[in-house]
């Protein structure tokens, strides 16, 4: 064992223990316990997005994690034995400092595949390059919470490496929006005033639990950053960017039911696994539980949850991603008859700019309202008490004197 920068106990398992990397490039970091289901996936999901390195912190896994993980190149495992519930958080900060100072990391859990608007014309170097150029320190990441159609309960033939294809639903119907700013941490400057905090989603629906939706997975360690200060869905002192990116949340993959049971007998998650309990009661209620719902879609690529307001973007981002477009074309692309296409994907992208913002305004609008509805009430029943108070001073003027 080898006590870490927080002071943790970590063993070096796998691995090189140094990864020297440059400033636009990513190193993934990952604390994982029996992430059997999710490993090969995981660890090609990354590569494939352009990850340079990742690094795993094995919490005393008991199924193949381990030597599945270690099977792949540039991929580092170290181990802690300690209790997560009262180190979690100093797991993923003793991460982030040790593997992210001065540079980026994604700091994610091995359910969650991490994407970005427009990924498919920007590649991951020219995303940090975006967020260096702006000396942004961390970006807003909403979870978006992916199912099969049908019950969750796994099937036999699913395939480690293709349950993507069968959980390809989400639904944003029941999403709750609330001020990033005032939700977020401390001291943070926002890029945008465009990115929601979200929470509650298919899990409120399903379970009655208000899970909180919005974390800061990427984060630049400057040395006044503090990410994951009180939960994986706070930082401080942060420059956060002008954009928001989505972690699929693949939670129902495997015999989820029994992962749910394990994490109730143990409580070792938040408030003695009290979320968990509530899963559970649910899972066991209904074997067959399905939560495909006729608010239900099919998820095609990232860039349609900008389109359904649960991503933003700036105009600055937008400007970014067609300049790397066009200096990607070739010359005889960009100025022959063949620029109507990407012509036509920088209209689209100004469009869906324009629609966010509007949209962004009615709901604002909207909320305004509603607070103005609510203290309208607020002081209607303060005037009905105080003529009420009134009426009773009309009624017994002597009382009234005789309690004053």
């Amino acid at each position: 064992m080898v006590a870490g920068p927080l002071g943790l106990d970590v063993e070096h398992v796998h691995g090189p223990e140094v990864v020297p990397y440059r400033d636009d490039e990513l190193i993934v970091v990952c604390l994982v316990r029996d992430g059997r289901p999710w490993i090969e996936a995981f660890i090609e999901h990354y590569f494939s997005l352009g990850a340079r390195h990742i690094v795993f912190l094995d919490n005393g896994s008991s199924d193949a994690t381990v030597p599945v993980a270690a099977g792949y190149d540039n991929v580092t495992i170290l181990r802690s034995t300690l209790p997560f519930q009262r180190n979690e958080l100093l797991f993923r900060r003793y991460l982030i400092s040790r593997f992210g100072q001065g540079r980026w990391s994604l700091c994610v859990d091995v359910d969650e595949f991490f994407d970005y608007p427009y990924s498919d014309v920007i590649g991951v170097d020219s995303l940090l390059g975006y967020l260096n150029s702006n000396r942004y320190t961390a970006v807003a990441a909403q979870m978006l919470e992916m199912f099969p159609e049908g019950p969750l309960a796994a099937r036999t033939e699913e395939s480690a490496r293709t349950f993507r294809e069968r959980h390809n639903l989400y639904d944003l119907s029941a999403l709750k929006r609330i001020d990033l700013e005032k939700h977020s941490g401390r001291n943070n400057v926002l890029g945008s005033a465009e990115i929601d905090c979200l929470a509650g989603g298919i899990r409120e629906t399903v379970f009655g639990v208000r899970p909180r939706l919005t974390k800061f997975p990427l984060v630049f360690w400057d040395g006044v950053v503090r990410p994951v200060e009180e939960s994986p869905h706070h930082i401080d002192n942060a420059r956060i960017a002008d954009f928001s990116c989505v972690l699929f949340h693949y939670k129902y993959v495997g015999p989820c039911q029994e992962q749910t049971g394990r994490a109730v007998g143990e409580k070792n998650h938040w408030n003695d696994s009290a979320q968990y309990k509530q899963y559970l009661e649910v899972l066991n209620r209904y074997p067959r539980l399905s939560l495909q719902r006729d608010t239900s879609q099919k998820i095609d690529d990232v860039n349609e949850l900008l389109e359904e307001q649960f991503l933003a973007v700036s105009e600055d981002y937008i400007s970014w991603v067609d300049a790397e477009e066009s200096r990607a074309l070739p010359r005889t692309v960009e100025h022959g008859s063949s620029e109507a296409l990407p012509r036509a994907r920088r209209l689209d992208r100004a469009k869906t700019l324009r629609i966010q913002r509007l949209e962004k305004r009615l709901r604002d609008s909207a909320r305004q309202l509603e607070e103005f509805e609510r203290t309208q009430r607020r002081l209607r029943r303060r005037v009905r008490n105080l003529k009420e108070r009134v009426g009773d001073v009309q009624a017994d003027p002597e009382a009234n004197k005789e309690s004053g």
